[in-house]
């Protein structure tokens, strides 16, 4: 994709609307359920219609290895997510992406309130010709 293009988008243009999130009590097993179903890597935790972090599934993993699976999301909780505005250039949400190592950022309000996400597979998605 041209870069001229690529700078003229926005994340609303790329971003999931619909998102898989969990809250701080969802069952650990519950949690690693969403994430296979929504084929995702990392979860966010939303709280009172905010971010308060997100879990992986490799914390998910290792307390299953060491069979420690009756927790809840809020005992594997990370720092947050990035978080982005829907306004924001495209190629500056990658490039938060690529810097921040995570496999999605937070698509916010300005007050915070989580509207969607942005995931390397949207983005993937949005750089592809159209067929």
């Amino acid at each position: 994709m041209p870069t001229a293009l690529l700078d003229s988008r926005t994340v609303e243009q790329a971003m999931s609307s619909q998102f898989a999130f969990c809250f701080p009590n969802t069952s650990l097993a519950q949690a690693a359920r969403m994430m296979a179903q929504n084929r995702v890597y990392e979860l966010p935790v939303i709280v009172d219609q905010r971010s308060l972090g997100y879990i992986s599934y490799l914390d998910i993993l290792q307390r299953y290895v060491r069979g420690q699976l009756a927790g809840r999301a809020a005992d594997l909780v990370r720092a947050p997510l990035p978080e982005v505005r829907p306004e924001l250039r495209l190629s500056e949400a990658i490039r938060l992406l690529d810097e921040s190592g995570r496999q999605l950022v937070l698509v916010t309000t300005s007050a915070g309130m989580p509207i969607g996400a942005l995931t390397v597979r949207d983005v993937t998605r949005t750089m592809a010709p159209a067929a």
